[in-house]
Formats: C-alpha cells, sequence, structure tokens
C-alpha cells in the first residue's frame, strides 16, 4: 500500500494529530480545484476539496524505514454526512483500523495525551514483553494501534 486517504472534518486538526502526535511530515497541502480529480473522487464541480498528503519516513532502533502515507481530505459544500457505527458499537464491518510504528511510545503517549486523543488502550506491553502497544483514535473517529517494538519481530 503506498497511501491511505481519510475523508475528515477537519484538515487542520488531522493534520496536526498525524504531523505532531505520530511525526508524519507534510508532503503537500492544498486546495483541489481539477474538474479530472473531483471526477476521480466521486464529488461534485461545486463541492471544494483541501487535500492534505502526509509521509512516513522515520527511523525504527537506528534503520531508516519507509511506511505508507495518509492522505488526509475534508469535502464541502456540501460536507458529507459523518459515518455512525450502529447501535453505539465498538467496531462496524467496512470500518478502517490502522496500525502505525514507533520507536518510542511513551513520547508519542505525551503527545497524544496533550491533543486530548480519545485513547482505547493506554501503553500496555505484549504478553511476551517484545512490544508495546497504545490504541487511540484519531480526530475523526478511526481506531489507530500504535505500536513499538524491535526489528526482529515479525521482519
Amino acid at each position: 500500500m503506498s497511501r491511505m486517504t481519510l475523508v475528515v472534518k477537519d484538515p487542520d486538526v488531522a493534520k496536526r494529530f498525524y504531523t505532531y502526535g505520530l511525526g508524519y511530515e507534510v508532503l503537500a497541502d492544498r486546495i483541489i480545484d481539477r474538474e479530472i480529480v473531483k471526477i476521480q473522487m466521486g464529488v461534485g464541480m461545486d463541492q471544494t476539496l483541501h487535500f492534505v498528503i502526509l509521509k512516513s519516513s522515520h527511523e525504527i532502533l537506528g534503520k531508516k524505514r519507509e511506511g505508507a502515507g495518509i492522505g488526509l481530505i475534508q469535502i464541502g459544500n456540501p460536507a458529507p454526512p459523518i459515518m455512525l457505527r450502529p447501535n453505539k458499537v465498538d467496531l462496524a464491518s467496512g470500518e478502517a483500523m490502522m496500525a502505525v510504528r514507533t520507536s518510542d511510545i511513551e513520547i508519542v503517549y505525551a503527545r497524544l495525551k496533550e491533543l486530548d486523543a480519545k485513547f482505547l488502550l493506554h501503553p500496555m506491553k505484549s504478553p511476551d514483553g517484545t512490544q508495546t502497544e497504545l490504541v487511540v483514535h484519531d480526530p475523526d473517529g478511526v481506531r489507530i494501534h500504535v505500536v513499538e517494538r524491535p526489528d526482529t519481530v515479525f521482519d
């Protein structure tokens, strides 16, 4: 996968969550007005598109790692409806979950707390002690698993 794009309510809030909170970098941030792009996105010609592309380029335990990028898109005039989970369940069919790696989960945890993120699981070690994981919702409700583990696990 090269990139996953998320529909967001507020691109600035989402951008801060992913850059400051999770360490992504802004690759592009622009208003899209090209007709062909609107056709590709399946939106009306009178709708506005604010598109942010974030890249993951991290060093984990001394090794350079390239991860999948994240697109953030705000659609306006009118905005799409907010996706609701049926009967207030924790997960629904068709819902996306994302996993990202970090080399310092404590820094990520502290920054996400600063941003008043909604945690579903605070940092917890796996039973075998090889990794630490936290689970959080982004500002638009996407479930994200943040994992810190040595390169030797699952590589």
